[in-house]
């Protein structure tokens, strides 16, 4: 069964494709890792299904990382 994501869930990443991931983007503390949680920011339809999923540290707010995500990367954390 497919649950479906909507703009403002948590989610958890369960899952990053190849390596695209490599290198962190200047702008944030960190890239994506498996078993983060962030919110999602944005839904993409074209060209393909993605979100924008944004990180935040818990305790000051500030953004670890943000990014596009595809469907498969991510879940939703039940009861966020």
């Amino acid at each position: 069964m497919s649950v479906e994501i909507h703009q403002f869930d948590v989610v958890r990443v369960k899952a990053i494709r190849r390596d695209r991931f490599a290198e962190t983007a200047a702008d944030y503390e960190r890239s994506p890792q498996i078993g983060d949680i962030g919110a999602v920011l944005e839904i993409y339809s074209n060209p393909e299904l993605g979100f924008e999923v944004e990180c935040s540290n818990p305790e000051n707010g500030f953004t670890i990382w943000l990014t596009a995500m595809y469907p498969d990367e991510i879940e939703l954390v039940q009861g966020a």
